[in-house]
């Protein structure tokens, strides 16, 4: 393994000048202050949670997991390859494991190998199968034939370009590329299914015969193996869970995996709500982000314990308070909300869709009438909202801020962006209501938009509230610092979308939380819809390059809440064709002049465009074959983490010496 040195903080950077990834150690303090019982728990779920990460690898594309597999191979007959060829299958291994297959998880567009050419691959493929690597061709082919025809998926980015296409007009079904739908599969197709498939959230369609055909995510189905490792681990954990409530969650999430049941999921979700716990977890086919149509959930997995979280839980006991004042009309206001769940966690793991790549918080569940009827959990990732390099975000500021406003983001930036996080998962995401007679749940009728428009919809709660005295009230912060932390909250938000250009090559916004963010950004500098307005919001140019100046956080706020009523309006309603026309007209498209000027910018400071994380590995403490107690070690790199994730997938054994750990 990685040796006695702790791992945290910057460990790499991948790409040119490494630009593309920071990669950073995350530590979990305070794991070892939980009790014996809890720890035991945590290791049963972080195995589980370890047991179903390439299940969101499989759903990426339908060949992700092989081509991982296959250069995971070659890295480990390294010794056998060419130097240059074993760097080559290296760096884009990494890439791989980075954004589960050969697609960006951020822009969703096709990842080719900077170093890695077809020729070297074969090269390297020949001289691994010599040395006894296990290279694994389907049945019916050669390892040539399994090279060529991976070789498009690998190397051709013109070949299935987008994992994610939701281009007006386009059929977004048949465009994608994510292993949600077959080949050739189209929405026309999906349409003639109706009935429950409309909705389903573990499902993957095949087609046959000109017909889709769904194949349920469940142990004898989809992922079975993959299901049967997690769900072994789950109910280990099951057994020695620290209530009632978490314990009745986890089998019914167990049996959800075992039938493909979804109403057993929704039970789990309802058990996870209802259930108070140091130590939380998800695990499930979670976040529809990958899927064009915003429907089916893509695995992820998590596992955490929670810290202090005084000043979240007093925002939870206002939500009603808040509710009362949002800027739409008053039938579209909740008047009855149970106080939702608030908790500050420390992250001992995120797997699938949650990592390498992680959100700084979410709010769950997903399910609109449970979200009603029982409320919600918010969740803000203490240590990775936290996790930084101090030089980059120093030398980003001196970039990318104008000089008035350097001082005010410096000094009140980390609490304004706390408390937009805050405020996005406690009273945004929970908050409205649809229309009383609406036919349909509003993220099936919103349909491609949907999550783009919920996440912003959630920021623009947190940025609206940003100046109410009741966050002084609470204890958020001083009345004598509430303004200048209003304006830091709208200068780090707007210039930071700004500053994500960087990210993307192509002057286009295809993920959901950057279109909403971009939607806000180009809404305020315009003057609203129709630039008829003055919302205290410019972007200016300084010796050529670009900034976003805030003249007034007031006329800021007026703008928030008029794009806030109309994207309530829209989701209240089902309003599918407003949302798309909203997002298309002002939250995908990028001034290419802006877009070219913040990349070369980034350039020049090397500041990479991503993050990714490696998360401490549990080692059990057994005796006579049984877990009695685990600690937390931070002694792997990216290349050991996700090795030893490759192994474990099918594994339930439990070892001491670190490989089943």
């Amino acid at each position: 393994m990685g040796g006695n040195v702790a791992k945290l903080g910057e460990l790499e950077r991948l790409g040119p000048d490494g630009m593309d990834y920071l990669v950073l150690g995350v530590e979990a303090r305070g794991f070892e202050d939980l009790s014996v019982p809890q720890r035991v728990l945590a290791y049963y779920l972080y195995r589980a949670a370890v047991s179903g990460h390439a299940i969101f690898t499989q759903q990426s594309h339908r060949h992700a997991l092989e081509i991982q597999q296959l250069m995971e191979a070659l890295y480990l007959h390294r010794e056998h390859l060419e130097p240059g060829q074993a760097e080559a299958v290296h760096e884009y291994l990494k890439y791989l494991w980075v954004n589960h297959g050969q697609y960006d998880h951020n822009s969703h567009a096709k990842l080719v190998p900077r170093l890695l050419t077809p020729e070297m691959l074969r090269d390297a493929a020949g001289r691994a199968s010599a040395a006894g690597a296990n290279l694994e061709p389907a049945l019916g082919e050669d390892l040539a034939d399994k090279l060529r025809r991976l070789q498009p998926h690998i190397f051709d980015a013109s070949v299935e370009p987008l994992q994610v296409n939701q281009q007006p007009g386009d059929d977004i079904v048949e465009t994608s590329a994510v292993n949600l739908y077959a080949p050739g599969l189209t929405q026309k197709m999906l349409d003639g299914l109706g009935g429950e498939w409309a909705s389903r959230v573990n499902v993957r369609f095949d087609v046959e015969d000109g017909v889709a055909v769904p194949r349920l995510y469940r142990l004898g189905g989809e992922y079975s193996k993959d299901l049967e490792t997690v769900a072994f681990f789950l109910s280990k954990a099951a057994d020695v869970a620290e209530d009632a409530e978490q314990e009745a969650g986890l089998r019914a999430l167990v049996e959800f995996y075992r039938s493909g049941d979804e109403e057993r999921f929704r039970d789990y979700s309802v058990h996870w709500l209802r259930s108070s716990t140091t130590i939380d977890y998800l695990n499930g086919f979670i976040e529809s982000y990958k899927d064009p149509r915003g429907i089916i959930g893509q695995f992820e997995a998590n596992v955490s314990f929670v810290a202090d979280s005084s000043l979240i839980d007093a925002l939870a006991d206002q939500v009603l308070y808040f509710e009362s004042r949002m800027p739409w009309p008053e039938k579209y206001r909740r008047t009855k909300i149970g106080k939702p769940v608030a908790n500050v966690v420390r992250m001992i793991v995120e797997t699938g869709d949650a990592g390498p790549q992680s959100p700084a918080a979410y709010n769950l569940p997903n399910y609109n009438d449970l979200r009603r009827d029982f409320g919600s959990k918010n969740i803000v990732l203490e240590n990775i909202e936290g996790a930084r390099s101090q030089e980059l975000e120093d030398a980003a500021r001196e970039e990318f801020f104008l000089p008035h406003l350097r001082e005010v983001h410096r000094k009140h930036g980390d609490t304004a962006r706390r408390w937009i996080v805050y405020m996005h998962e406690v009273i945004g995401h929970g908050s409205g209501q649809p229309e009383p007679d609406l036919d349909g749940d509003p993220s099936v009728l919103v349909g491609r938009a949907y999550s783009a428009l919920e996440e912003c919809r959630a920021d623009l709660v947190a940025l609206y509230f940003m100046s109410d005295p009741k966050l002084v009230e609470i204890g958020a912060f001083s009345a004598q610092d509430q303004p200048d932390i209003v304006l830091a909250a709208f200068v780090r938000y707007l210039q930071g979308m700004m500053m994500a250009y960087r990210s993307v090559k192509e002057p286009q916004v295809r993920e959901a939380h950057r279109r909403g963010r971009q939607l806000v950004l180009r809404y305020l500098a315009r003057g609203g819809e129709d630039g008829d307005a003055d919302y205290g919001v410019q972007v200016v140019q300084s010796d050529g390059d670009y900034f976003v100046d805030v003249t007034d956080t007031g006329l800021a706020q007026q703008g928030v809440g008029k794009l806030l009523e109309r994207l309530q309006v829209i989701k209240s309603t089902g309003d599918a064709a407003g949302a798309a026309d909203l997002f298309e007209r002002l939250g995908t498209h990028l001034d290419p002049d802006i877009h070219s000027n913040i990349r070369q910018r980034a350039a020049r400071l090397k500041i990479p465009r991503h993050t990714a994380f490696v998360f401490p590995r549990l080692v059990p403490e057994l005796k006579d074959g049984e877990v009695i107690d685990a600690h937390l070690v931070s002694d792997e790199d990216l290349t050991e983490q996700q090795l030893r994730f490759s192994r474990l997938r099918h594994d339930t054994s439990i070892k001491i010496d670190g490989v089943g750990a």
